[in-house]
């Protein structure tokens, strides 16, 4: 008999397929915020396999899961069904267990990341506002106004070169952009112009149109991008962070942005979440809202219609793997 924990309002999406197929002799609890933690650290304990989900990451100022992990002697599989892992201390891990997550998000993101370029060099709201208003400020007909951009002949600078650098440099390319890449473990990719180590970044923030911030989160990328290395970018440049909050200074890019010292950036992951419950919240301490030159999105770039299937599949192979002893998917660490 197999037992497996479901955690969350999200873990509902799970319950069903997850019962199909582990079969009736197994149990499937599911978890929600509102029965407390401690219920959560009680059914975790029998638990073989844990279903992560961002109501239990961030429960308890992100302390409830330590506890968990830390009293769940039985614990052999932890299923993330998202790819950002920078709230897991290996530390917490009952030994010889393995934690695998997704990513099944990447095509979305890559998405929003050109939809965030294509916005910065053709403001289609703006050019409707005025429009709407009789005012032909845009445009070269009887009327010669504002001149747009092209994405062509433009570099994308990539920091962090993983499988969403990947894809946005595929699209990118046939966007006939110039990409050029940096991330800790540099290898040889002819598909780019270059791509080096990550003590090149200053050089590719200097050359970048469009930087894409796509590293892990965690101590090693905290605070990468500071008031130093934006003052290395260009005048004209804009910045989009798809990675996490803590990967650029806050106050630096605050001010980088009140300054009008770069043109703008693109912002999907934040300094600040809600917690459990919680519906409103400030992104950040710094007032974002308040500039014009900043486009601000709620941690959506991945989030969905089509997502959520792909997860479910994700989830259920890997029980499946686990039950007849093969090989998991994505396997992020074993403890």
């Amino acid at each position: 008999m197999l037992r497996v924990v479901l955690t969350g309002e999200y873990g509902k999406v799970f319950l069903d397929p997850v019962k199909h197929a582990v079969g009736q002799e197994s149990v499937v609890d599911l978890w929600l915020p509102s029965e407390g933690a401690e219920r959560m650290v009680e059914i975790a304990r029998e638990a073989e396999v844990i279903v992560a989900s961002a109501e239990w990451v961030l429960h308890e100022k992100r302390t409830l899961v330590k506890r968990t992990l830390q009293n769940a002697e039985k614990l052999k599989l932890i299923l993330v069904p998202f790819s950002g892992m920078d709230w897991l201390d290996r530390a917490w891990l009952p030994a010889g267990s393995v934690v695998c997550n997704t990513n099944v998000g990447i095509d979305p993101i890559a998405e929003y990341v050109m939809l965030a370029m294509l916005q910065s060099a053709i403001p289609l709201r703006e050019m409707d506002s005025e429009l709407r208003a009789d005012r032909w400020g845009w445009g070269g007909a009887s009327v010669l106004g504002r001149k747009h951009h092209e994405l062509q002949g433009r570099t994308i600078g990539l920091v962090g070169y993983g499988r969403i650098g990947h894809r946005v440099a595929e699209l990118s390319k046939a966007f006939r952009m110039r990409v050029i890449a940096v991330s800790r473990n540099p290898g040889i990719d002819h598909s780019l112009e270059w791509y080096k180590g990550t003590d090149s970044l200053d050089d590719l923030l200097a050359q970048s149109d469009y930087v894409l911030l796509s590293v892990p989160g965690g101590p090693e990328t905290q605070g990468l991008i500071g008031a130093a290395q934006l003052a290395c970018m260009k005048a004209d440049a804009v910045l989009i962070n798809i990675a996490r909050g803590s990967v650029v200074d806050e106050d630096a890019l605050y001010e980088a942005l009140r300054e009008k010292r770069i043109r703008g950036a693109v912002i999907d992951t934040w300094y600040r979440y809600p917690e459990a419950g919680e519906k409103i919240c400030p992104p950040a301490t710094r007032p974002f809202a308040d500039l014009d030159n900043v486009v601000m999105t709620p941690h959506a770039a991945g989030w969905t219609e089509e997502l959520e299937a792909r997860r479910i599949s994700a989830i259920v192979a890997n029980v499946t793997r686990f039950m007849s002893g093969d090989a998991l998917f994505d396997i992020y660490l074993r403890a």
